[in-house]
């Protein structure tokens, strides 16, 4: 039974089963209850007591809404935690990518990423109840992969086909960061990916560094000047030569600013590299090409210096592109080599054509690369020491310029001979 014990506006404390309940008349007449300080259970991630405060329109209504705060309390794991709701693995994985995009600064390791939830992860897991993935089912899955890519292997193929990639190993790991991240936020209980075993690499035989040696790099200088005179071949010839000339990564060279160029010193300043930002077919987002505003590494900040007919060349270019999107009307680009429209290019059909001419000439088909490994044998060959060829080359330890390029360099491998035996020579005379 209800009792009135203190009015006070539209709100009045009653006692209704032993409890201080205020019912609320609102102008228009309507009129509700509510009751502060509800304990509906103690949170087990926290160990503190959870009280709410329970609203109904009438007192039966508002009993009732108290048991059901209890009720969905227990079925939400008796936390306030807030946990993220998931229909099966794929749903699970896809808020796992959306929160490592924010984790990681690196876009070509978020496509990498997106690679293996896209071709691998998702399609054999996609619909499994996460709770429902044994330890047996990855490791069947890992197993197989590994089978696959050993066979790729060991046929030769320079690219794995699709399915047959070789970092089966870091899928494993991306799985069972994608069953942490349930744990911590879905709920989960268990990761069924912390006991696989998994199986060893496969390793290709390595290949030799391809490079252009005196003849055949005379070759292609010449096959260089015989092309017809347009802007795409000009612009070509500018793209291949100025890599020869500075060891620049492809997408160093395609981030270049007319800024990046200082006349002064004929030095090439390497601050930004472009990458390629998948395209997202779900969400209706075409792949990019976005200029990250650092380089591949920290020791990729550097100062290259080029022969001044390349700073012309690559100034001369800057300023064709200039007076075309004039003539067009267009937003002049302070980029090197920009799209027609002014954007960042990508290197992809530049180096369809690359690969197109070197195989009619009979040279080694690398990609632009060629003329980075080509400028180091050309370097070591005229004694450039380690540490500069470091610099030039932008790598962040020398050890990784000497494992790289060693083979490039034959003469090197023996110096130390020489000095031993010229050194016990000293000593026994």
């Amino acid at each position: 039974m209800s009792k009135e014990i203190i009015q006070h506006n539209n709100k009045e404390i009653i006692q209704h089963n032993n409890k201080k309940i205020t019912k609320i008349t609102k102008q228009n007449g309507v009129i509700s209850y509510s009751l502060k300080g509800v304990y509906i259970g103690t949170d087990v991630k926290t160990g503190k007591r959870i009280t709410k405060t329970i609203t109904a329109k009438t007192l039966k209504s508002l009993e009732r809404k108290i048991v059901e705060a209890k009720i969905e309390f227990e079925k939400a794991g008796s936390t306030l935690k807030e946990t993220i709701q998931i229909d099966n693995f794929e749903s699970l994985a896809e808020v796992w990518f959306d929160n490592f995009k924010v984790w990681v600064s690196s876009q070509n390791t978020i496509n990498r990423v997106r690679g293996y939830l896209d071709t691998y992860i998702i399609p054999h897991f996609g619909d499994y109840n996460p709770e429902q993935i044994e330890p047996a089912d990855i490791q069947l899955w890992v197993n197989k992969l590994a089978r696959k890519a050993k066979k790729s292997v060991e046929s030769g193929a320079k690219r794995a086909p699709k399915g047959s990639a070789k970092d089966f190993g870091a899928m494993v790991h991306k799985v069972s960061d994608i069953f942490d991240f349930g744990i911590t936020n879905c709920g989960l209980t268990f990761n069924p990916a912390k006991a696989i075993k998994i199986p060893s690499k496969p390793k290709a035989n390595k290949e030799r560094i391809m490079v252009l040696h005196d003849d055949d790099l005379k070759h292609w200088l010449s096959y260089l000047e015989t092309l017809e005179n347009t802007r795409a071949n000009r612009r070509f010839k500018v793209i291949c030569n100025t890599l020869l000339a500075s060891a620049l990564r492809i997408n160093e060279l395609l981030a270049l600013e007319i800024t990046d160029l200082d006349f002064e010193t004929n030095e090439i300043l390497v601050s930004k590299t472009l990458m390629w930002k998948s395209a997202n077919k779900k969400l209706g987002i075409k792949g990019e090409m976005v200029c990250k505003k650092t380089p591949k590494t920290d020791s990729g900040n550097r100062r290259v210096a080029v022969p001044l007919s390349i700073m012309e060349s690559l100034k001369k270019f800057h300023e064709e592109m200039t007076d075309y999107f004039e003539k067009h009307s267009l937003p002049k680009s302070s980029l090197i080599f920009p799209t027609i429209y002014g954007n960042y290019m990508c290197d992809r059909n530049e180096r369809a054509t690359l690969k197109k001419r070197l195989v009619a000439l009979g040279l080694p088909d690398y990609g632009f690369h060629l003329f980075r490994h080509t400028h180091a044998s050309m370097m070591l060959n005229a004694d450039m020491n380690w540490k500069e060829l470091q610099h030039r080359m932008g790598h962040k330890s020398i050890s990784t310029t000497m494992d790289t390029y060693a083979e490039l360099a034959p003469k090197k491998k023996f110096e130390a001979v020489d000095i031993f035996l010229n050194k016990m020579e000293e000593l026994a005379s």
